[in-house]
């Protein structure tokens, strides 16, 4: 066969069979890519969602906790004042106002006015502000009992009125009432209020009778409040006469819509988030605990039992299945049905017998990845559409262009060929002379500006080859000598130039200057502003100032020359002075220096805060200082140290720096650079080095 049809035939089979091949399979990828993201979006959001309900579970508990100490501690002030005024003489009382008489507009105190704090909840379940009064608690007697019977307790329960008030003050609107109550049946509560039932004896009130059975602080289960029909938390404690036997009872109350913030909480979610209260206690005394719950929907609370207002669930319900899931545990998540619908629930121990719970319909968060498959689905489809039209029109491309192209395409090729074999055996004169009406004139002319840029690279290369000699010239020789220290440094670069510098200036026969700096990026560009850096550095030390006077003037000019190229450099500069044994150092954005103690085997680093240099010309440097002791180590380094990673990607990491100083603190600081080297060597493997390395070690002798 014919060289023209073979290449005709090649030509269309590697036009046809990719393309083929390649919508075949991105269809499928496109139909995997979907079902993955779709599963992954769901796997996503419900962490993410469990992750937020728990959160706002364990938040919502937290702060319940915390307010629930904050009541206690206020009720036991309350329950310790109203024990006081027992055992005081009768005061002459203020004007004192009995319930019935809020119910009478010609007694009422003055200021009794309505309050959106106390709603009243009527049969039809309408809310509407209750009257009250701010400024005058009001007094109850049971049915039965002689107001003139005890009204030397009504007389010294009229020194409560303050405390009263300041507990409220304190809480503000989250209180519902406040009161007290004897066992002669005297009663005071703030604010003051009237629409008692006629028949109301509060020594017969469940927060009442269950603190005189228990003896101490006690939550009790929710109630209805007698005068405004409203579900509320009670918490109530005894107190006692000095004899030890019962005085009375006091109490506040808590509105379940302020326990209940579904209204907050739904603004996060979706208003389908339900939150509920759910306890366990025995709710008609019968001894048995009962399971309860607690609901609310736009600030309306659910009440099924007229007797209690909670609500009771049925044996097996999935609340039964969340208090056994939940029992041992401060707070938890579960995928559970609520109401035959698929949902999240999240729970949170609130005290023991009580729990917070949110639960959220799933289909709130999983629209989105059910959105995202029947996207990929269609899009698929339609890809599938467009990629059939265009193999038909390719093969027609194919079958009228292969035709007529292919035996003038096989001519130039083999042209082109030739000229790349002249260049392989290096003769770079070689240039391609004819053009071409298609693509393949591109090859031509990108070989024809190819070749003179080749040869270009290779004198670049001898050329780079002598920068690196010049950078290394200078980097110092010898390793300085100044009395009491021994010093090394040492600077390996990633390519044939680099950004990294150290240097040893010597200011004065008993000081010596040491710099160590890191230009961002490597290669040409870091190691013309690194010799710039150190031309400044040199310049300025020599003259007198302070370190972090130096650093200044090194950063203003530095700036000048970077600040619109990007380029920065770190900079750790520090002055070793062996009269006054201590260094005196300035941190211009680089990694702190490692100090080592070989008498205590303890680290430390030199640091301080600093912009790097070149990046704000304004930036005013701070100097640091330090005594030094006798065996201690100090190393500055670059990142290429502990930023050099391995063959599996790890890096080097500062740890194990610091062991190899620790192992080899006693060998001098030359070798101790050589023993950093060779783990660096042996922990890079076969993998080649991705930044330079620079360091510099001191010791101080003994």
């Amino acid at each position: 066969m014919k060289l023209r049809w073979k290449y005709f035939i090649v030509l269309l089979m590697v036009s046809l069979v990719p393309l083929v091949t390649v919508t075949w399979i991105s269809q499928k990828a496109s139909g995997k890519l979907g079902e993955s993201i779709s599963a992954q979006a769901r796997q996503t959001l419900t962490e993410k969602v469990s992750r937020e309900m728990m959160f706002a579970t364990e938040n919502y508990a937290r702060i319940t906790r915390r307010a629930k100490s904050s009541l206690e501690f206020a009720l036991q002030v309350l329950a310790k004042e109203a024990e006081r005024t027992l055992v005081l003489p009768s005061p002459i009382p203020p004007k004192i106002y009995f319930a019935d008489d809020f119910d009478d507009s010609k007694v009422a105190p003055k200021d009794l006015a309505p309050s959106l704090t106390h709603m009243k909840l009527s049969k039809d379940g309408q809310l509407s502000p209750k009257p009250v009064s701010y400024h005058h608690p009001n007094f109850l007697v049971a049915p039965g009992v002689a107001r003139k019977d005890v009204k030397t307790d009504i007389d010294r329960f009229t020194r409560l009125i303050p405390v009263l008030k300041n507990i409220a003050r304190e809480f503000g609107g989250e209180l519902f009432w406040i009161y007290a109550s004897l066992e002669s049946s005297v009663h005071i509560s703030y604010p003051g209020h009237g629409g008692y039932p006629k028949d109301y004896d509060p020594r017969v009130r469940p927060w009442y009778t269950r603190a005189k059975k228990k003896g101490s602080i006690l939550w009790g289960p929710p109630i209805v409040d007698a005068t405004t029909k409203q579900l509320t938390f009670t918490v109530s404690a005894p107190f006692f006469k000095p004899d030890g036997s019962l005085a009375g009872v006091a109490a506040i109350d808590v509105l379940i819509q302020h326990v209940l913030l579904e209204s907050e909480i739904s603004s996060q979610w979706s208003e389908s988030m339900r939150s509920f209260l759910v306890g366990s206690e025995d709710i008609r005394g019968s001894g048995e605990k009962k399971l309860w719950i607690l609901s609310q929907k736009k600030n309306a609370v659910i009440v099924r039992d007229p007797n209690t207002g909670l609500l009771l669930p049925e044996e097996n319900s999935e609340f039964h299945e969340l208090i056994r899931y939940s029992r041992g545990k401060k707070s938890g998540y579960i995928d559970m049905p609520y109401q035959g619908v698929d949902s999240f629930w999240a729970f949170a121990t609130i005290f023991p017998d009580l729990h917070f719970v949110i639960v959220v319909p799933k289909s709130v968060v999983m629209d989105l990845p059910e959105n995202i498959a029947e996207m990929f689905i269609s899009y698929t489809q339609a890809q599938a559409a467009i990629s059939g039209t265009a193999v038909v029109l390719a093969l027609v491309f194919v079958l009228c262009i292969a035709f007529f192209t292919s035996r003038a395409s096989t001519r130039h090729v083999m042209s082109i060929v030739g000229a790349f074999r002249r260049l392989a055996q290096g003769d770079f004169s070689v240039r391609l002379n004819f053009r071409l009406k298609d693509e393949r004139n591109l090859m031509i002319t990108t070989f024809n500006e190819i070749v003179p840029k080749l040869e270009e690279h290779l004198r670049m290369s001898t050329a780079l080859g002598l920068a690196q000699e010049v950078q290394q010239s200078l980097l110092p020789k010898d390793d300085p000598t100044l009395q009491g220290f021994d010093i090394s440094g040492s600077s390996v670069y990633c390519d044939e130039t680099g950004g990294d510098y150290y240097d040893f200036i010597d200011i004065d026969q008993d000081r010596l200057a040491v710099v160590v700096g890191d230009v961002s990026g490597h290669g040409v560009s870091s190691a013309l502003l690194m010799a710039t850096a150190r031309a400044l550095i040199m310049l300025r030390a020599s003259m007198p100032g302070q370190a972090a006077g130096i650093i200044n003037d090194v950063n203003k000019h530095l700036s000048q020359d970077s600040h619109q190229t990007g380029n920065f450099m770190t900079f750790f500069y520090c002055e070793l002075s062996w009269a006054e044994r201590k260094v005196c150092w300035v941190r211009a954005g680089h990694d702190p220096a490692l100090l080592y103690d070989s008498d205590t085997g303890e680290f430390d680093e030199l640091k301080g805060h600093g912009l790097a240099l070149g990046v704000d010309y304004t930036f005013e440097y701070e100097e640091f200082n330090r005594t030094l002791a006798p065996g201690q180590i100090v190393l500055i380094g670059t990142d290429g140290i502990w930023e050099m990673p391995n063959e599996s990607g790890e890096i080097f990491g500062k740890d194990r720096l610091k062991e190899i100083i620790q192992t080899n603190a006693s060998l001098t600081a030359k070798e101790i650079i050589a023993a950093v080297y060779d783990a660096l060597n042996k922990y890079r493997g076969t993998k080649q080095p991705e930044d330079d390395i620079t360091m510099v070690v001191i010791k101080v002798k003994r």
